[in-house]
């Protein structure tokens, strides 16, 4: 798999050692440590997560941990499709790079997690909702920079119609 932009690449590479080096720390040094980063509102206060989802831990489904690992790795290989087919269609834009490196980080570093650590070691609590960990802000990233290309018009989103479940589906059945 060829990525468009080699900065882009080299962004992803860092995002997921970073999280993983972070991790890696965490429970080697600090796994039972707590204490306050906000009083009142955001703690140190690092914890396994063993249901490998939010939405499998929030509504306690009990969806196996090989199901997250496919789907996982589904959604990866479409977020790259993606990411091929939009530099295929518009060519390389920053502001999609910028917002790839961060769903496909966010997401390989959730896949590691699955794989490697049983379960995601999440370590910053939001005092009375939910503790996350980096992976978890790369996501929340993507998700603020789609938010904001839509408010601004941004040029590249606004190319965007209708069709682009159709085209995008050509663009695959084209690469097989």
């Amino acid at each position: 798999m060829k990525i468009q932009n080699k900065k882009t690449c080299i962004a992803v590479l860092i995002l997921v050692t970073i999280e993983q080096v972070i991790k890696i720390v965490i429970n080697n040094n600090f796994l039972d440590k707590k204490f306050p980063i906000l009083p009142g509102f955001l703690y140190f206060e690092p914890m396994f997560n063993r249901d490998y989802s939010w939405f499998n831990s929030m509504f306690q489904l009990g969806v196996s941990k090989w199901i997250h690992i496919v789907f996982g790795a589904i959604m990866i290989i479409l977020v790259y499709l993606f990411y091929q087919y939009l530099n295929y269609q518009f060519g390389t834009i920053k502001i999609v790079n910028i917002m790839y490196a961060f769903i496909f980080s966010g997401a390989m570093c959730s896949l590691i997690d699955k794989i490697f650590w049983n379960g995601s070691l999440d370590y910053i609590l939001v005092n009375g909702f939910f503790t996350f960990d980096l992976k978890d802000v790369y996501i929340n990233i993507f998700s603020g920079l789609i938010i904001l290309s839509v408010l601004l018009k941004n040029k590249v989103l606004n190319q965007i119609d209708d069709n682009i479940v159709k085209d995008f589906t050509k663009y695959i059945l084209r690469k097989l």
